[in-house]
């Protein structure tokens, strides 16, 4: 009877911390949606248990540094992921991120194309990889990429604005106008999408859609618009 006891006992302890850790990971995982990197990090670092999958939880710290260019430390992280699991293909996305940061875009494309291998399907890394190759000038290619990030991710603003200025750079205006809508029309919020906007119509002699972009820009609570409409708005 006591030996029952006990072990009913370490079953309802193991489902408890079971549990905690649940909610422990749903918490980083919230965390890091959010964008709160430090936050994550410091949730990560109070966590002792076995039960959270730790390359992943490793990952959004590794991650999370990066963001906060915490380089070395993103580096440390980055080396216990992969002697936990060196089969952990998405460690080569943060080492890019890395060599992007120090722009050493060669390298960074090196380690996309490794996760791409990996996964046909890695919108970050097409992203990443257009980004280090417009920034080796580089736009056939950087476009190609951030086509094929949109076909995988139709949502992903970051990669409809940096179409956008690839087109831009290769005077493709009209199709980064349209680019340049389509990351308002995901992120109301996105300031330097209203102004590269208001450029672009201003480029093709449509100052009335430039002024027009400013005041919807202002009813959004773009601050800035005010001091740039009287640029466009006559």
């Amino acid at each position: 009877m006591i030996n029952k006891s006990i072990y009913l006992l370490s079953v309802f302890i193991s489902l408890v911390c079971y549990s905690y850790a649940q909610t422990q990971a749903s918490k980083i995982k919230s965390n890091f949606e959010a964008k709160e990197y430090q936050l994550t990090i410091d949730e990560i670092n109070s966590i002792h248990t076995s039960e959270l999958p730790v390359d992943s939880m490793l990952y959004f710290k590794a991650y999370s540094q990066l963001k906060l260019n915490q380089l070395k430390e993103a580096n440390v992280t980055i080396k216990q992921i992969l002697q936990i699991n060196p089969s952990f293909y998405e460690a080569n996305l943060l080492k890019g991120m890395i060599y992007a940061k120090k722009q050493k875009y060669a390298d960074a494309i090196d380690c996309f194309n490794k996760v791409i291998e990996a996964n046909s399907k890695h919108d970050k890394a097409f992203y990443n990889r257009a980004l280090a190759l417009g920034l080796l000038d580089d736009y056939k290619n950087a476009l190609k990429d951030l086509d094929r990030c949109i076909a995988l991710n139709p949502n992903y603003t970051l990669a409809y604005y940096n179409r956008a200025y690839w087109n831009e750079l290769t005077e493709n205006f009209n199709a980064a106008i349209e680019d340049y809508k389509k990351t308002i029309d995901l992120d109301k919020q996105f300031n330097d999408a209203y102004f590269a906007l208001a450029y672009m119509y201003s480029k093709i002699g449509d100052n009335i859609k430039a002024c027009e972009t400013l005041q919807t820009a202002k009813q959004h609570g773009v601050v800035a618009a005010d001091e740039l409409m009287h640029n466009y708005c006559k």
